[in-house]
């Protein structure tokens, strides 16, 4: 018997090991290993996240600047003779490295992308399924992952499945994150693009598609042509509020709202003059998102929720930025010094705190000659600094 999920505790180890021999042989591992949870490594108060692929130099880097997590693009949701499984091409071994250098980073399994996979349809097979099947995949590589990150996204192309959320989907989403967090203490995390989770949408529309038309640049012809002479309209409706809804926000140890989404409402309040506005300063922006969020806004989800109301608070949220891959037009560049300005704003108003952190896609981009590198600059700002290797000093924001 190998029992992976307890080996970095070794006293624990054993005692479960013995635990486990006494119990009769038909199912009755399974219910001890349902009524136990993981305890993964503890969650920076100030969090600067980054994604990667390459468990290489540009992350440890990345990780001596300031990043205190890594998400990990990205993990598989895939059937092996029709049974729930989880593939990976990562570097497992580069990532087990890594770990062991820096005890205090946090990895997770980032699950989807852009062009990537959903989870397939298997009869019967639920989210409860698909979270043992992880718990089994990160068991086998002795937990190499504290947890899981959703991400999953349309696609380039229009037509294809994944250019639509089905409620299966979505509810393996909710069910999957819930046993993560309540039966197996695994993190988890959010990463919706800004239109699958959008605060300032005037109308509490939803929708299954990942293809929609941007709706802030839908007023005018002049903003409609931006768009259109791009070809890329794939805008989402508040998919991602059926998931908060269906799990409860508090299942979620943070949500990164991707602002780099192509033609999002940021770029668009941030860069297009309007009718009878000039447009929003990041900063302006950044705080009109934070206090929307943390106040609620409508969804009319489909049946059996009808209305409902979703609500972020500061402590849970997390902007999502791009590094200096984003052009400033198709895709959004967010200064930092806005991130840290709207921060000290909100700190300032009668909430009395600021957000939880912010997330940059991806550490292979840092290093570029045209742009500072996104993991020292968040770090300076939000005084985030790991001192040395194996040692770690985190401060609020």
């Amino acid at each position: 018997m190998v029992c992976h999920i307890w080996s970095r505790n070794t006293m624990v180890h054993i005692a479960f090991c013995y635990f486990l021999a006494s119990l009769s042989i038909m199912g009755s591992i399974e219910v001890a290993l349902a009524s136990m949870v993981l305890a993964p490594r503890a969650i920076p108060e100030t969090l600067v996240i980054g994604y990667a692929h390459n468990a290489g130099a540009k992350v440890e880097k990345a990780i001596q600047q300031g990043v205190n997590v890594v998400c990990w693009s990205f993990v598989d949701m895939v059937a092996r003779d029709n049974e729930p499984c989880f593939e990976t091409n990562l570097n497992l071994m580069g990532i087990a490295k890594l770990r062991s250098k820096f005890p205090k980073v946090l990895h997770l399994a980032g699950i989807g992308g852009w062009n990537g996979p959903h989870p397939p349809s298997l009869a019967g097979v639920t989210g409860q399924d698909w979270c043992r099947a992880f718990v089994d995949f990160n068991s086998k590589h002795e937990n190499i992952f504290d947890g899981i990150d959703w991400d999953l996204e349309g696609h380039d192309d229009r037509a294809a499945p994944t250019s639509v959320f089905t409620k299966e989907t979505l509810d393996i989403m909710a069910d999957m994150s819930t046993d993560a967090k309540k039966r197996y203490g695994l993190i988890v995390s959010m990463a919706p693009a800004e239109s699958y989770l959008d605060a300032l949408l005037p109308s509490p529309a939803f929708s299954y598609q990942l293809n929609v038309f941007p709706e802030a640049w839908s007023h005018s012809e002049a903003d409609r042509a931006v768009v259109e002479s791009n070809h890329f309209a794939h805008a989402g409706v508040q998919c991602y509020a059926y998931v908060l809804h269906r799990t409860g926000v508090d299942v979620f140890d943070w949500i990164s709202l991707q602002l780099y989404e192509a033609y999002s409402r940021f770029l668009f309040d941030t860069t297009r003059v309007q009718t009878t506005t000039q447009p929003q300063s990041q900063t302006d922006a950044l705080v009109q998102r934070a206090l929307m969020l943390n106040s609620g806004f409508d969804v009319e989800l489909p049946s059996p929720y009808g209305m409902v109301s979703i609500q972020i608070p500061l402590d849970r949220l997390v902007f999502g930025v791009a590094n200096g891959w984003a052009d400033g037009i198709k895709f959004p560049r967010v200064d930092p010094k806005s991130l840290a300005q709207a921060n000290q704003n909100l700190k300032e108003m009668e909430h009395g705190q600021g957000f939880r952190g912010a997330m940059f896609w991806t550490i292979e981009e840092e290093g570029r000659v045209d742009a500072e590198d996104m993991a020292s600059s968040l770090a300076s700002i939000f005084s985030v600094n790991i001192i040395s290797e194996n040692q770690q000093s985190t401060k609020e924001l």
